[in-house]
């Protein structure tokens, strides 16, 4: 392999070289992008590092080197085009002299077009606390069916916003497709200002229902092709929208009623009513599972959604990468041109004030 890349001999070298190809998608095909620059990043628990980083040749092949591969670490590839940085899945079998990683594709962006809408959203109600309160987890697909990565105008106009149900508070972002700091609520409306690439995004939220609330009610915006509601409450019933109850989901030992259906029309009002209890002395210990057992309810809902090889990067290690990937670009022999560098350096400028942000927020 490495003699049909055009590599220096395997034998003499040390360290695993990672080689692949980058293409730009340019409608129904797609192109090798010549003069990318791609970077290989180290990722850990806790950290992300620059490793090494080479331009692609007229034909998209790239070829970059970990010169002493750590075991414990995960390695992606990594590309900037429009100033957005897509990554590979991590590259799982370094000790061999010579890997392949995926084909990284990138996109051309867009502010307009195409529409995110929502492919799939799954909504997880808990049993009530002690002050009657719920707590909710969501999980919403977004989709992007177009040829174009799609991108926020500016901070008023997001990619896309949904409403959540009536009532909801205190909300929190899971392990998410996309960064935490680009999802936010206004105005009971949940909002995602990251790009989204063509394919489909997961986001992950959850929230608390007031105990003066006894429904999920929820008017959606937009057509949703599945939609389906798990209640811990035997007693839970559909009193409005298009969903048909599917008995009871055994998890864990948990019993959840279902229901599953789809939004056929925006404005469309799903309502989804639990009894109300009395919380008795030896129910209590559920505030404990609520606080930590919240993971397995997310897990079962993800499942059949994402390959098992698959392994997404946290906001910082991500930002720490995407940081490595535009240094690397901007300390380029050749350098860049004039106009050029001068976007990457805004985009550094933007990368390093999250990174400090999220260092701050951990701090604090």
């Amino acid at each position: 392999m490495a003699i049909a890349l055009g590599l220096p001999g395997a034998a003499g070298a040390q360290g695993v070289r990672v080689t692949g190809r980058v293409v730009r998608v340019t409608g129904p095909d797609s192109l090798p992008l010549a003069g990318a620059w791609v970077t290989l990043h180290r990722v850990t628990a806790r950290e992300g590092g620059l490793v090494d980083s080479a331009r692609s040749d007229p034909r998209g092949r790239y070829a970059v080197r970990a010169a002493a591969p750590d075991t414990t670490a995960l390695y992606v590839v990594s590309v900037m085009h429009h100033g957005i940085a897509y990554f590979t899945r991590p590259v799982h079998s370094l000790g061999r002299r010579v890997d392949t990683a995926d084909v990284l594709t990138v996109f051309d962006t867009s502010s307009v077009a195409p529409p995110v809408t929502t492919a799939q959203r799954h909504i997880v109600v808990r049993q009530a606390s002690a002050d009657g309160s719920r707590r909710v987890v969501e999980l919403i697909v977004l989709s992007n069916a177009g040829y174009l990565t799609r991108i926020a105008q500016d901070t008023s106009r997001p990619v896309w916003q949904g409403a959540l149900p009536r009532g909801a508070f205190q909300l929190e972002v899971g392990e998410s497709d996309v960064s935490s700091e680009a999802i936010t609520v206004r105005d009971g409306r949940l909002a995602v200002s990251a790009p989204i690439p063509p394919g489909e995004k997961q986001v992950v939220v959850s929230y608390l229902l007031p105990g003066a609330v006894s429904e999920v009610d929820l008017v959606a915006d937009e057509p949703v092709p599945r939609l389906n509601v798990l209640v811990e409450d035997s007693a839970a019933t559909v009193v409005s929208g298009q969903l048909m109850p599917l008995g009871f989901e055994q998890m864990e030992g948990v019993s959840f009623a279902r229901f599953d259906g789809a939004v056929t029309e925006p404005g469309a009002r799903i309502r989804v009513s639990f009894a109300r209890r009395g919380v008795s002395p030896g129910s209590l210990w559920w505030l404990i599972v609520v606080l930590t057992g919240v993971a397995f309810v997310v897990a079962f809902v993800l499942r059949a959604q994402r390959p098992a090889t698959q392994r997404e990067l946290t906001d910082s290690v991500a930002l720490a990468a995407q940081l490595d990937a535009v240094n690397a670009a901007l300390a380029a022999d050749p350098p860049l041109p004039e106009a050029e560098r001068a976007a990457y350096q805004r985009h550094r400028a933007m990368l390093e004030q999250r990174l400090a942000g999220g260092r701050d927020q951990l701090q604090a």
